[in-house]
Order: structure tokens, then C-alpha cells, then sequence
């Protein structure tokens, strides 16, 4: 899923002095790895809602869970390094702050509605409703990044582009794909035809977040490496 894209230095490491900080490339490696096994954890996740693993849908589930995690650990960590920024005199960007906020609800709301998708809970209309408000939130949050942008070079600016399409097109994707969930589409040929599209759109979907995480991760290291030659 989606998680915060700016094209400043980043201060990952939260305790160390904000100039160092947006120095180091680690901590936006960590973040990347991170957001690397979620993005597997929920391609994976997205398999078992084919009709043909619908037996196995509690798997899948987890898969979503245990992403919705690490998704969390990274969103949670982008706006704490926001607030942290912040407080640097003369930088006070909301945008940054709105968009972060909605990439960690959106990331709460997929984690919750995991959870209500188990079958041993068996919410799945409160679920669905969950996946479609953060996905909506997932959609609308890289909009307010981009009009951050500025002051990039060619190669970045590129890289920006394709990270934003990337976590839009996914969140559509999700957003389309957890609707029909609301319904009771019963187990027809016309609703086993429609649950094989709604698997794969989520799990198209679940490659555009992880591609878009990638995309994410070679502008960051493009900015690096243009901000230590200057």
C-alpha cells in the first residue's frame, strides 16, 4: 500500500540531528525492506481470494495481516519523521502531515478490516468497508504529494511520476475490488466468474503498491546521491 513520497531529504533517524539524519541512507533502506516482505505478504495474500483457494481464505487473510504490519511500522515511522521536521524552524509543511496522516489510517483500516475478514469473525461487510475507506484514503493521499513537487531533476521527477501512478492505480484497483463484498453475490457461475476479477485486482493491485515502494526507494537514493554532491 501507499506510504509517504517527498522529494526532500528524509530525517529517518529519529535520533540523530536532522541534518545528519537526512544524510544516511539506511534508514530509508530499512524502510524499503520493510515495505518490501509486506508488499510479498499481501501478493500473497491476494492469491487465496481466488474462488479456487476460497477454502484457504483465512491464509490469505494473514497474508494481508501480517503486511498491514509491516505497512504500519512504515507510515507510523513516515509521520513521526514529519512531526519531527516540523519542528525545524521554518518548515511548516502541512501537506506532508495530511498526506502521512492518510497513509497511516488508510494502513489502520486495512489492518482492522484483516482482521474482521477472517472467517472465524466473519465481518466481511464491516471489512470491505474498511479496505474501501483506506483505499479511497490511499487514493486521494499521493495527490497532496504531488503538489509538493518541485525543484527535481529529470531522472527524479520520473521516478516521482511512476511511484505516484503506481500507489493510485493500485488503490483503485482495491477500491473496486473490495465493493462487491458489500454485496451477498451468492455462489453462482456469474459470482465464481466475479470473484476470480476481484482476485485478480487485488492482486495486481498488491504488485502496483510493491512496484510503486520501488520505484519509491531509487528517487530516494537518486535524492541522495544528488544531495551529498552538492
Amino acid at each position: 500500500m501507499p506510504h509517504l513520497f517527498v522529494n526532500r531529504s528524509r530525517a529517518y533517524d529519529l535520533l540523530e540531528s536532522s541534518e545528519k539524519a537526512g544524510r544516511t541512507f539506511v534508514w530509508e533502506s530499512v524502510n524499503a525492506i520493510l515495505y518490501v516482505f509486506g508488499g510479498v505478504a499481501f501478493i500473497f495474500g491476494s492469491l487465496f481470494f481466488f474462488p479456487a483457494l476460497e477454502a484457504e481464505l483465512n491464509w490469505g487473510v494473514w497474508g494481508f495481516f501480517i503486511g498491514s504490519i509491516l505497512y504500519l511500522l512504515v507510515t507510523a515511522h513516515d509521520v513521526l519523521e514529519v512531526l519531527r521536521y516540523r519542528r525545524e524552524p521554518h518548515r511548516g509543511r502541512s501537506l506532508e502531515l495530511v498526506a502521512a496522516s492518510g497513509y497511516l489510517i488508510g494502513t489502520i483500516l486495512f489492518l482492522v478490516g484483516s482482521v474482521l475478514f477472517f472467517t472465524f469473525v466473519d465481518l466481511t461487510v464491516a471489512g470491505a468497508w474498511c479496505f474501501i475507506i483506506g483505499s479511497l484514503l490511499f487514493t486521494a493521499s499521493p495527490f497532496v504529494n504531488v503538489l509538493q513537487v518541485h525543484h527535481l531533476s529529470a531522472r527524479a521527477l520520473r521516478l516521482y511520476t511512476l511511484t505516484g501512478i503506481s500507489f493510485v492505480a493500485g488503490a483503485v484497483l482495491f477500491t473496486t475490488a473490495s465493493i462487491p463484498y458489500l454485496w451477498n453475490i451468492g455462489d453462482s457461475r456469474l459470482a465464481i466468474e466475479l470473484s476470480d476479477f476481484l482476485g485478480a485486482q487485488y492482486l495486481v493491485g498488491s504488485v502496483l503498491f510493491l512496484a510503486g515502494g520501488f520505484f519509491n526507494y531509487l528517487r530516494a537514493w537518486v535524492r541522495v546521491r544528488e544531495y551529498r554532491s552538492q
